[in-house]
């Protein structure tokens, strides 16, 4: 990993990912950057989502980490900022997950979760892909 294209800040990968992410980018063909953040969806206001596309929008932040170029849209990198992205495997199920230090609630379903924001009085859900 080329630690000058890299920022932790915002996001962080485990080989895990990483290696989940280049075997999908290799089955898409001319989407092969990876576009990455959070929609205003599910039962608490937000879901994470995952993106296959061959162009970043203007807006988009980009991060290239081992040969990989995410894109994270602009609106989404408050919410994001910190979190580890893992690929795991359990049982039958597997999936992207998402370790957020911005989360301060899980909902029951265990999918969602709200992040209070810093200049914000109520909470901001995010749900989990």
């Amino acid at each position: 990993m080329n630690p000058k294209k890299h920022k932790p800040n915002i996001l962080n990968f485990t080989s895990k990912a990483l290696a989940h992410f280049k075997h999908m980018v290799s089955k898409q063909g001319k989407e092969n950057k990876i576009r990455l953040g959070v929609k205003k969806m599910g039962c608490n206001g937000f879901s994470y989502f995952f993106e296959f596309v061959n162009r970043p929008n203007k807006s988009d932040q980009k991060l290239f980490i081992e040969n990989l170029q995410f894109l994270i849209p602009t609106d989404s990198v408050e919410i994001i900022k910190g979190s580890q992205v893992d690929f795991a495997i359990e049982g039958l199920n597997q999936g992207v997950r998402f370790m957020n230090p911005n989360a301060n609630a899980v909902c029951g379903c265990g999918e969602s979760f709200t992040v209070m924001g810093e200049d914000e009085s109520t909470d901001t859900a995010v749900k989990k892909k």
